[in-house]
């Protein structure tokens, strides 16, 4: 049997913010294999109707949330224009109008919020509100070309996940054994994805993940 790989790093040299994001993934991994080897509790096997719906689109991962970086742009009234990060206690601290919370909402109904905010200081005016950059994330392990964490600024599904990641390695790559982690009130819930059938068309439900997601795309097994 394998060893389960060894993560290691120069006392001298701290790991990068993406070099510790990957190599979080990677403890997950292994702690995730080791307890499907040895039988430990969470699902396996295909995802069923109510995993998919799971992770559905309605979930929270097209919601803002904290550490979210705005765009908030006013077609008019272009003092009001901002880039900013939602605070950890899920709010914004806009000029004019102060405190506004925003985590929990999307963009769409933050932006209805500031136009109510705003309507007794602006007249006719478009506000937008964009996500620049995602605090949640999945991390995708193993046969991909860039492995390491995705932002999610979007709902997001395995495959879209693996693409983000640069695609898998074509020559490596076991696509009918991918495999998701997920934390569930505290306990791990491992789910497997057939990529294969998925890309052959012969397989059409999407699996959307969730923040903090592990992907891992196995190897091919060789035999000599």
């Amino acid at each position: 049997m394998n060893q389960d790989p060894e993560i290691r790093h120069s006392s001298s040299t701290p790991l990068s913010p993406r070099g510790l994001a990957v190599a979080t993934a990677l403890l997950l991994l292994c702690t995730w294999i080791s307890g499907c080897a040895s039988g430990g509790p969470g699902h396996s096997g295909q995802p069923t109707p109510a995993d998919a719906a799971a992770g559905s689109p309605s979930y929270s991962s097209n919601l803002l949330r904290e550490g979210d970086l705005l765009n908030i742009t006013f077609q008019y009234s272009t003092n009001f224009n901002v880039l900013q990060k939602i605070s950890i206690d899920g709010s914004l601290n806009l000029e004019g109008i102060g405190m506004v919370k925003a985590a929990g909402t999307t963009p769409i109904e933050l932006q209805d919020e500031l136009a109510r905010r705003y309507k007794s200081q602006i007249k006719e005016d478009v506000i937008t509100v964009k996500l620049i950059g995602a605090a949640a994330g999945v991390y995708v392990v193993g046969a991909v070309l860039r492995p390491g964490k995705i932002s999610m600024d979007h709902p997001m599904t395995v495959l879209e996940a693996v693409i983000e990641a640069g695609g898998y390695e074509a020559t490596r790559a076991n696509l009918s054994g991918v495999t998701v982690l997920r934390i569930v009130d505290g306990k791990e819930q491992t789910y497997r994805v057939d990529l294969h059938r998925l890309i052959q068309g012969r397989d059409v439900t999407p699996f959307y993940l969730r923040p903090s997601d592990v992907i891992h795309v196995p190897t091919k097994r060789f035999n000599f």
